[in-house]
């Protein structure tokens, strides 16, 4: 068995929702785990499925191969990381950084760990404990790719997608922030609808229904992939609907909003989208050409400029 199949050693410091749900990924992967918490009751259901317990954080990494910590924010990671005899204990081993950091943040300490000869990744974790317990859960890292590739035993046993999104300090967790705009704002989209839906009198648990319930939800989600596959080829033809057609009528949406009283902003603000590009001259293209004019930075002919 090679290095990278084998169990190790894995301390875990944090058992929030979250870092209980990392350890006990690791040990049903058949890890040895040494878990600490700065409430020591909350290390007793992990003891119970076989986990060690550690008195001090740097009692939990002098004991370990490879250093899960997953605490509430960045001040409470960087107390921990700097607390009395952490430098020694950390010294040479590979640290996955998995609490939510700020880009900034996760730079400043790839750098503090790179001067301490610190193997680190940066993890940002797309999902929710469940979904950890299950598995499923997707997780981005960055960092140097050779650690990435020697941790894969560990990654493996705590995420089912796990893809390697770049070096440079700080690129997890832009990669999830970009996921996380994308999801609120589905679901602001889909609660704007519930709004509009409760001001017109349609009851609300209709809307699945109206819509083509939980099949249509999955073929959006198949609709959205083409979109993103469009915008990633940076080519926007289409035999269907072009961005013309769906933005000839968009401004009835605002005025549906207004004559409901429910906030027109979302919709204006997509209005005006649509409306700079058909102005750019989109018009014929397919609707994921909006990209262009929010972020014109790909390799995309701007057709006016082509004209």
């Amino acid at each position: 068995m090679s290095e990278e199949n084998q169990s190790q050693h894995v301390c875990v410091i944090g058992l929030g929702n979250m870092g209980s749900a990392l350890a006990e990924a690791l040990l049903a992967n058949g890890h040895r785990v040494t878990v600490w918490n700065r409430t020591n009751s909350k290390c007793a259901p992990l003891s119970d499925l076989g986990a060690e317990t550690a008195d001090t954080a740097v009692d939990a990494v002098n004991a370990s191969d490879t250093v899960v910590i997953c605490v509430l924010d960045d001040e409470g990671s960087r107390e921990i990381l700097s607390s009395a005899g952490m430098d020694a204990a950390l010294h040479g081993k590979t640290l996955i950084q998995l609490t939510t950091l700020e880009p900034s943040a996760a730079q400043a300490e790839s750098k503090w760990m790179q001067e301490r000869a610190v193997r680190y990744l940066e993890g940002a974790i797309l999902g929710f404990p469940a979904d950890v317990r299950s598995g499923t859960v997707a997780m981005a890292f960055s960092g140097a790719k050779e650690t990435f590739d020697s941790a894969q035993n560990v990654i493996n046993s705590l995420a089912g997608s796990a893809p390697h999104v770049g070096e440079q300090p700080g690129k997890a967790s832009l990669a999830a922030l970009v996921v996380y705009a994308q999801y609120y704002g589905i679901t602001f989209a889909c609660l704007h609808t519930a709004a509009l839906a409760k001001a017109a009198g349609i009851p609300v648990r209709l809307l699945l229904e109206l819509t083509g319930g939980k099949d249509n939800w999955q073929h959006m989600g198949g609709v959205m992939d083409q979109y993103l596959e469009m915008v990633e080829r940076a080519d926007y033809s289409t035999s269907e609907a072009t961005l013309e057609v769906d933005a000839g009528d968009y401004d009835m949406f605002v005025r549906l909003s207004r004559d409901l009283g429910v906030d027109p902003a979302h919709h204006q603000v997509i209005d005006g989208v649509l409306s700079e590009a058909l102005a750019q001259g989109w018009g014929n293209k397919a609707i994921p050409a909006i990209c262009e004019v929010l972020s014109p930075s790909s390799k995309a002919t701007n057709p006016t400029a082509a004209s």
